[in-house]
């Protein structure tokens, strides 16, 4: 039992003797913090009791009387006391490594904030409950100001350098104490603003500066952290930005006083008629007086008063009543006029701080003279226009009131007479002026739709030869009883076949046609010439028409507005010839669309010649689309006989019916009659296939127009009675109605007045 007491009383000393070392070695981290006075000295007192306790305990065990549960507490305590150091000992490596992190990054922050400070004129700490300054770091424009004293001096030492309003705005405006103690409390972290300054080199410029506010988290106090940094580039940017950059200018000054500096522009560009500084700064009046008024344009007394209007004093007076301020001047350089703009703007008033921004404006002078010239040129045409259209409308006016005086005139006398013979007569004087009368009508409709662009070309294989032959038959019966020596020659043309618009070269050469019968004498000649001028090149060979007659010839004047709309000449030859003057503006326009060009040899008692020149494609006579196009046109010649075929007729207007019916019926139609389109698809569905042969029909109509009748049949499940032939009969005769027509499934088309012959030929094709 002693030998295990003794066991126990040894290695329980010699564990408490290592925890005192433990110990001790934890004293000396905690010594490894900054500022841990006060944390060794209270683990010294812990360390000097565990010495004295051990010192004790030993004399008594030793000498005394131990026994085995003081012993097993010595030995409990030392295993407890060595867990504890363990921990202790664990943390406190832990508190090292954190010290040793925020150590380097206390460093690092350091660092950043002196490669910081060097894009600032100042920085500060300010404690604004305490208004004292508690760090500061760079300088400020004149003199420094050291940490520990009153942010309010601070704010008095910065007014000594600062210019104009800013100056009382830094103490007892924004940044004074009091403004940002109160802009915090109101819920606000941060303010800025920009100070005109002068600067410890003696120049002028803006310094911004930014306060932002925090508490400080142990006192509570409220922080200010100002920094001040150089900005006069951004607000001449700023500046700019708001009024001078709504132009293009050659110079950009800043005004400062007497002084100017250049900000934008380069004396070295070379420029024309420049009177760019010499220098890069300078001053103002000295610049006015050796460079811009000797080469003022003007009288004495225009050079003064330019130049008065350019002096600073003048500049201010203008500028307090309103902005921009600009001032023209017309400058002579190297015996060349020059047109220069300044324009003043505000930056600072109070500091006399202004922007000058000078153009050249001598281009845009030459526009604006060349855009008036223009406009009066546009002018002068517009009342040309006008009195064309003016003489037009006189011309027009008389034009239709004749044909309907006559078709008046005639139809009271026709209904008078019993004379059979001389109805006829009269009828034929009726037909005669409402032909010329319907003429008239369409040559103003065409005319109009040309200007309005609502005309495309159309191309379609065309047999040149065959287009002239049928203009040369058209005119022949007329030339015959005038005793006009009507020719027309196509022997020179090695290609006869051509991809054109037919229908709309067909309306040049009858225009042209039309033109030199109205114009030629009874005995008179009149040659018809469609000659190919140019070989095939890539497929397209070139073509003149030529249509020459001995008539009576045009002025010089007039042959150089013969294609102008509108336009007739008077003289005692052509006044009793009719017509709109609308022919040859046609004419020109069709030309123009076909990218060829037209000319007129002329002169008065000797006749005129038209040429036009053209380019074709060329087209295989014997490809397919052209082998239809000459089969349809051998179809519109043959003669069918129409009797006991029986035509269903949609039309609403009660006398286009009766004209309709009666022509139909001369040609040996039987006739069924429909008030609508829908009227009309009811009775073709109840009558069934094969009743009827055709089915006509107007295209405008109540309930169903004829466009969606057409879709309507040609939709039927029946292929016979959608199969069925339609026919439109339509007032709405242009090119684009007819496109529509033929897209809603129609076979033909046939326009309002009824030309019998054309409703023949339709009939004729679409029933081959």
């Amino acid at each position: 039992m002693t030998i295990l007491i003794y066991t126990i009383i040894y290695a329980g000393t010699a564990l408490m003797a290592y925890n005192i070392v433990r110990y001790y070695q934890f004293i000396r981290r905690i010594g490894e913090f900054g500022g841990a006075g006060r944390a060794q000295a209270l683990v010294r007192t812990p360390f000097i009791l565990l010495i004295a306790f051990l010192v004790g305990y030993l004399a008594v065990a030793l000498f005394g009387e131990p026994d085995l549960v003081i012993a097993g507490i010595l030995f409990g305590g030392s295993i407890f006391v060595s867990i504890v150091l363990k921990v202790l000992i664990r943390i406190i490596d832990r508190l090292n490594e954190s010290n040793r992190r925020a150590q380097a990054l206390y460093e690092q922050v350091q660092s950043n904030l002196e490669n910081l400070t060097k894009d600032y004129l100042a920085i500060y700490r300010i404690n604004l409950t305490r208004d004292i300054v508690e760090e500061r770091r760079g300088k400020f424009i004149v003199e420094e100001q050291e940490s520990g004293s009153s942010y309010t001096e601070l704010l008095s030492k910065m007014r000594r350098n600062l210019a104009g309003q800013a100056a009382l705005g830094l103490g007892q405006g924004n940044f004074s104490r009091d403004a940002l103690i109160t802009c915090f409390r109101e819920g606000h972290t941060s303010r800025q603003e920009a100070f005109l300054c002068l600067f410890q080199n003696g120049e002028v410029g803006y310094v911004k500066m930014t306060a932002t506010l925090a508490t400080e988290p142990t006192t509570g106090d409220i922080l200010a952290f100002i920094t001040l940094a150089p900005c006069n580039d951004e607000v001449v940017t700023d500046a700019l930005m708001d009024k001078a950059l709504i132009e293009q200018y050659d110079m950009i000054t800043s005004l400062v006083g007497r002084r100017y500096r250049v900000l934008i522009g380069d004396a070295d560009s070379g420029k024309p008629g420049s009177i760019f500084p010499r220098e890069k700064e300078g001053d103002y009046f000295e610049y006015l007086t050796t460079q811009v008024a000797p080469v003022i344009m003007g009288t004495p007394e225009e050079k003064i008063a330019t130049m008065s209007s350019l002096g600073i004093v003048r500049v201010e007076r203008e500028l307090a009543k309103h902005e921009p301020y600009t001032v023209n001047i017309a400058c002579e350089i190297d015996g060349q006029a020059f047109y220069k703009r300044f324009s003043f703007y505000v930056v600072d008033a109070a500091a006399h701080f202004y922007l000058l921004l000078k153009s050249d404006t001598t281009e845009l002078r030459r526009e604006e003279q060349e855009q008036n010239r223009i406009l009066e040129e546009a002018l002068s045409e517009a009342r040309r226009a006008s009195k064309s259209k003016s003489i037009f409308l006189s011309n027009i006016s008389h034009d239709i009131r004749t044909p309907m005086n006559a078709i008046v005139g005639y139809t009271g006398f026709a209904q008078a007479s019993d004379d059979v013979a001389q109805i006829h007569d009269y009828l034929g004087k009726i037909d005669a002026s409402s032909k010329y009368l319907l003429a008239l009508i369409n040559d103003v409709l065409e005319m109009s739709r040309i200007e309005s662009g609502r005309i495309d070309l159309e191309p379609e294989p065309t047999n040149l030869p065959a287009l002239v032959a049928a203009a040369h038959d058209m005119f022949e019966t007329q030339a015959h009883d005038r005793g006009i020596a009507f020719t027309a020659d196509t022997t020179r043309m090695c290609n006869a076949f051509v991809r054109c618009d037919k229908n709309r070269l067909n309306r040049v050469l009858l225009n042209l046609l039309s033109n030199a019968f109205k114009f030629t004498p009874d005995d008179g000649t009149i040659e018809l010439t469609m000659q190919q001028v140019a070989p095939p090149e890539d497929g397209v060979a070139g073509y003149e028409l030529r249509v020459k007659d001995s008539g009576i010839g045009m002025s010089p004047e007039f042959a150089t507005r013969v294609f102008d709309a509108f336009e007739r000449e008077r003289d005692a030859t052509t006044s009793g010839i009719q017509g709109t003057g609308l022919g040859m503006a046609i004419t020109k326009r069709i030309v123009d669309m076909m990218d060829g060009n037209i000319r007129v040899v002329t002169a008065p008692g000797k006749g005129s010649e038209f040429i036009v020149s053209l380019r074709f494609p060329l087209q295989d006579p014997n490809d397919v689309e052209c082998s239809a196009a000459l089969a349809d046109e051998g179809a519109a010649e043959t003669a069918l006989d129409f009797t006991g075929k029986r035509v269903l007729l949609a039309e609403d207007n009660e006398i286009n019916r009766e004209i309709a019916r009666i022509i139909l019926e001369d040609m040996g139609f039987a006739l069924d009659e429909a008030m609508n389109g829908q009227e009309a698809i009811d009775m073709l569905a109840a009558a069934g296939p094969g009743v009827y042969d055709l089915v006509i029909t107007d295209i405008q109509m109540p309930q169903m127009d004829g466009f969606a009748m057409a879709r309507a049949i040609r939709a039927l499940d029946d292929p016979q009675l959608s199969h069925v032939p339609i026919i439109a009969m339509s007032a709405n005769a242009f090119q684009e109605d007819v496109k529509a027509g033929l897209d809603a499934g129609m076979d033909g088309y046939v326009a309002k007045p009824i030309d019998v012959d054309q409703l023949t030929a339709t009939l004729n094709r679409v029933l081959a």
